[in-house]
C-alpha cells in the first residue's frame, strides 16, 4: 500500500460548472469545521480533486479522481460528495468514526433519489409523479431480474451492510481502492452490463452500483450509516429523511 497520512480524508467531486447552494454553504461550513478541530481536510498537503463532468462523464470523472486520489495524494480515506448536497458540518468526521479499514473501508451517509413513478399523461395534465427512496440497496435475483432494491424500511441512525448505496456522500478507504485496482484495473466505476438481467435483455448497473459489485468481487463490504443525513437538492425539492417520512404518511 502506497505511503499515506493517517487519518487524513481528501474530498472528491464532480460538477458540471456550477454548484447547488446547499452545497456550497455546507461545503463552507465543513471546511471551517475541520480547519478548526481535526483537520483531516484542511492541513499541509492537503488536496481537492475536482472534475467538471457533463451528464456523459461521470464514470470517467469517477475513475479520474479515484485515480489522482491514489497516485498522487497522501490521504487515508477519499470522500465523494456531489455538487447537489447538502450535509452537516461534521459528517467526515462521522463517516471516519463510523468507518474502519479493514472491516468497513466503504461508508456511505443515508442519502435520497427520485424514481420515476408515472409518466407524464393526460390525466396528471402531463405532470410526471415521482418517489422518493433512499440510496441503500440490497441485492434482488426475482422474475428473470437481477438487480438492486431499495431498502424502504432501513433501520435509523445505525449503520448497516448493504449491497450497494450511491456515491453522492461516500467515503472510501486507500485500501479498498487499491484491491479493486489490482483485479480490475483503473475501472472502478465503469459501468457494468448484466446480459440478462432485466428480462433476458441486458442491463447496465450505474457507475456507483457498478463499483459496489467490484468491491463485492474482491470480498470487501460496504455499509451505510443512516444517523448521518445529507439532503439532496432536486429543483423546488430537497430529497432526504424528513421529505421521504412525510411523503410515506401521506401514502
Amino acid at each position: 500500500m502506497a505511503e499515506f497520512t493517517e487519518g487524513t480524508v481528501i474530498v472528491g467531486f464532480l460538477d458540471p460548472g456550477a454548484w447547488s447552494a446547499c452545497f456550497g454553504l455546507s461545503y463552507r461550513d465543513l471546511c471551517l469545521y475541520d480547519a478548526a478541530s481535526s483537520q483531516r481536510i484542511v492541513r499541509p498537503g492537503g488536496k481537492e480533486l475536482r472534475a467538471v463532468t457533463g451528464a456523459g462523464g461521470i464514470a470517467v470523472n469517477r475513475n479520474k479522481v479515484a485515480r489522482d486520489f491514489l497516485d498522487n495524494t497522501d490521504g487515508e480515506w477519499l470522500w465523494f460528495v456531489d455538487s447537489d448536497m447538502g450535509f452537516a458540518p461534521e459528517t467526515v468526521d462521522q463517516l471516519v468514526k463510523s468507518a474502519d479499514p479493514a472491516l468497513r473501508p466503504v461508508m456511505g451517509a443515508l442519502c435520497f433519489a427520485a424514481l420515476r413513478r408515472k409518466p407524464a399523461e393526460v390525466r396528471t395534465l402531463y405532470a410526471e409523479r415521482f418517489l422518493i427512496q433512499p440510496t441503500v440497496y440490497e441485492y434482488v435475483e426475482t422474475d428473470g431480474e437481477v438487480g438492486f432494491r431499495p431498502i424502504i424500511d432501513y433501520p435509523r441512525d445505525q449503520v448497516m451492510p448493504v449491497a450497494g448505496t450511491g456515491a453522492a456522500c461516500l467515503l472510501i478507504h486507500r485500501s479498498a481502492l487499491e484491491v479493486v485496482r489490482a483485479r480490475y484495473g483503473d475501472a472502478w466505476f465503469d459501468p457494468i452490463v448484466h446480459p440478462t438481467g432485466l428480462k433476458g435483455r441486458p442491463r447496465t448497473f450505474s457507475e456507483d452500483l457498478s463499483f459496489c459489485i467490484r468491491l463485492q468481487a474482491v470480498d470487501l463490504p460496504v455499509h451505510v450509516d443512516t444517523a448521518v443525513k445529507t439532503t439532496h437538492e432536486k429543483g423546488f425539492i430537497y430529497l432526504d429523511e424528513e421529505t421521504f417520512e412525510a411523503q410515506n404518511l401521506e401514502g
